[in-house]
């Protein structure tokens, strides 16, 4: 059985290509188990293996209190899932699992173990990510099915705070770089948003099952993209923002 996880941050399309991994046959797909609130891994629990039978193997998330490094160990990356189960993995955040001594073993884990196979996805501009993530908090809709309707109407105009902004994508940065240090002797794969997700969706799809070693499976976009507009026709301090980081790493986020 081969170890993975699916490493990055959010509004980067991850949500997606964990739907495509679950349908699988030969995959198990956990979703985001080391999420701050336990309240929050617990709905993603039950929203990722909601519509599946009752005897489908199921990693459960892990529960406050426990040690990061034990519960993977005992409850996903163990080997006592059936034989017909050739991958087993789930999603990691940068800022996950960083609450408290006894779940940030979870890295030491990850980090320690070279078997561990690194799904690395990044989004190359992070003003958009984080204005994606602006508009998620306000609608509370963080991703919709294809046919779905709206469950809000995102905002006409957003006005961001530069510092806050520069904030969001120095952390960001800084995680990525840490990331690709620590996970340097694992087998990674990087998978980009703006290449890979939004621009060759299924043929990203079958990089991740070769990179996997799991046969092919036709993949198609179960999501839909839920930025309509350029964050310049979003957000009504655009130019400002863009002098702001005018002359700096980020400057070639913004047109």
């Amino acid at each position: 059985m081969l170890k993975f996880i699916l490493l990055g941050h959010g509004r980067s399309g991850s949500t997606l290509i964990v739907r495509s991994l679950q349908r699988h046959p030969s995959v198990l797909m956990g979703s985001e188990h080391f999420h701050a609130e336990q309240e929050e891994r617990h709905r993603y629990y039950h929203e990722l293996n909601g519509g599946y039978p009752a005897d489908r193997p199921k990693q459960r998330y892990y529960l406050n209190g426990e040690d990061g490094s034990e519960y993977l160990r005992e409850h996903v990356f163990h080997d006592r899932w059936p034989d017909d189960l050739r991958a087993v993995g789930f999603k990691m955040f940068y800022l996950h699992a960083r609450e408290n001594p006894q779940v940030k073993t979870a890295w030491d884990y990850l980090v320690e173990n070279k078997d561990v196979h690194v799904i690395h996805l990044r989004r190359r501009n992070l003003f958009e990510s984080f204005v994606s993530l602006k508009v998620a908090f306000i609608t509370r809709e963080w991703n919709r099915q294809r046919d779905a309707q709206p469950k809000a109407e995102p905002p006409r105009s957003l006005e961001l705070d530069p510092r806050e902004c520069e904030d969001y994508c120095n952390q960001a940065t800084a995680y990525r770089r840490w990331a690709v240090e620590r996970f340097a002797a694992h087998p990674h794969l990087e998978v980009e948003y703006e290449r890979d997700v939004c621009g060759r969706f299924a043929s990203a799809m079958e990089d991740i099952y070769g990179f996997l070693g799991l046969p092919n499976e036709p993949a198609e976009p179960l999501l839909v993209k839920l930025a309509s507009r350029h964050p310049r026709e979003q957000v009504s301090n655009y130019d400002e923002l863009k002098e702001y980081f005018r002359h700096t790493l980020y400057e070639e986020m913004f047109d």
